[in-house]
C-alpha cells in the first residue's frame, strides 16, 4: 500500500473529502417567503429560504420601516398593490426574493359621527336614527335601528374578536374588522335595554353586557334654522331640550361629510352657536349638513381593556349657505 509522510493515502483522502464538504457546504442562501392575509390590512410573512441565514431584511413596499425580524407580522394602512421583498445574507452572498400583496379596501364603517375617548380599547354603539319632516320637527316620521362593534389593539387597529352581536341580532364583520347592523327601516330600532354578546378574542375576553340606561329624548333641528349667512352667526338648534344624555356633538358637515365644525356641550341643552370664524370655514355658499349626536355611556373594564357602551339617539338636516 502506498504511504505518503507515514500515513495511509486512503486515510489521507477522506480526510480531504471531509474538508472540502465542511468548508464547502456554506453557499448562498436562496430566499422565498410565503404569506397570509387577513382582515385589515393584516399580513403574517413567513420566511421559508432555503439555506443558512446569517441576516435577512424586509421591505413591504409602503412607507413604513423595513423589518429584520425572521416571521414578521405587517399592517398595510392603504388599499393597493405593493411589491414586498425578502434579502437573506451570509458569508458566502445574498439572494432577494419578491412578490406581490394586494390590499383590498374591504368594507369599512365611518366612525366618525360617534363619540370617541382617549382611553378606549374598543366600543359598542347603539344608535337610533331620528328623522323628522321639517314642519313637524317634534314627531318624527320615521326611526331605524343601528349598531357598531369596534375593539382595537395595542397599535390602534380594529381586530376580530370573533361572533358580535345586539339584541340577538348578529353583526357583520366587515373587512377593516368593525362589526355592524344597519336597520333597512323602522322594523328594528331600540327601545331601553340593550344586550351585547361577543365571542372576545385577540386579548378581549367573552363579553355579556346589559346597558340599562335610557336613550337620550333627541327631537328634530327646527326650520328657522335652515338659511344663514357665512358672515354671521348660526344657531343650530333642536326643537326642545335634549334629556337622558351625558353629552351632545353639534357637527356642520359639506355634502360629501367632510366635519367643518363641532361643538360639544352636556346633556339638557337645547342649541349651540356657531360664530362668525366657525363659519367661515364654510368658505362657498351652497348646502350644509348638520348632525346632533346625543349619547349616554357606560365605562367598563374587560380583562384589562377599556370598553365603552354608548346610547345615542341621532338626528340629522341640512341648511343653505349664501
Amino acid at each position: 500500500m502506498r504511504r505518503i509522510g507515514g500515513r495511509s493515502f486512503n486515510l489521507f483522502a477522506a480526510f480531504l473529502a471531509a474538508f472540502v464538504l465542511i468548508v464547502g457546504c456554506k453557499k448562498p442562501p436562496r430566499a422565498s417567503f410565503i404569506f397570509v392575509q387577513s382582515n385589515g390590512g393584516i399580513v403574517q410573512f413567513t420566511n421559508t429560504t432555503a439555506g443558512i441565514i446569517d441576516s435577512q431584511t424586509w421591505k413591504f413596499g409602503d412607507t413604513l420601516p423595513n423589518s429584520i425580524e425572521t416571521n414578521p407580522f405587517h399592517r398595510y394602512l392603504q388599499a393597493g398593490t405593493y411589491s414586498v421583498s425578502l434579502t437573506v445574507e451570509n458569508s458566502d452572498g445574498s439572494n432577494t426574493y419578491s412578490h406581490t400583496v394586494v390590499i383590498k379596501q374591504g368594507n369599512r364603517e365611518n366612525l366618525d359621527d360617534h363619540p370617541q375617548f382617549e382611553d378606549a380599547d374598543g366600543y359598542f354603539y347603539s344608535r337610533n336614527t331620528l328623522e323628522y319632516g321639517t314642519s313637524t320637527p317634534t314627531v318624527y316620521n320615521n326611526i331605524r335601528g343601528k349598531a357598531i362593534a369596534a375593539l382595537y389593539d395595542s397599535t390602534d387597529f380594529l381586530i376580530s374578536v370573533g361572533r358580535v352581536s345586539v339584541n340577538g341580532i348578529q353583526l357583520t364583520q366587515n373587512g377593516d374588522n368593525s362589526y355592524s347592523f344597519h336597520s333597512p327601516d323602522s322594523s328594528m330600532y331600540f327601545r331601553d335595554e340593550v344586550r351585547w354578546v361577543a365571542d372576545g378574542g385577540n386579548g378581549f375576553p367573552p363579553m355579556v353586557e346589559n346597558i340599562p340606561k335610557s336613550f337620550p329624548i333627541l327631537q328634530g333641528i327646527i326650520p328657522d334654522t335652515f338659511n344663514t349667512k357665512i358672515d354671521t352667526t348660526y344657531i343650530l338648534r333642536t326643537a326642545k331640550q335634549i334629556q337622558f344624555a351625558d353629552s351632545v356633538i353639534w357637527n356642520i358637515e359639506t355634502a360629501n361629510g367632510a366635519l367643518v365644525a363641532q361643538k360639544r356641550t352636556a346633556g339638557g341643552v337645547a342649541g349651540v352657536f356657531f360664530d362668525k370664524p366657525d363659519l367661515v370655514k364654510l368658505k362657498t355658499p351652497g348646502t350644509y349638513v348638520t348632525k346632533v349626536i346625543a349619547y349616554s355611556f357606560i365605562r367598563k373594564n374587560q380583562l384589562f381593556q377599556t370598553v365603552y357602551y354608548t346610547k345615542e339617539s341621532f338626528t340629522t338636516s341640512s341648511f343653505q349657505a349664501k
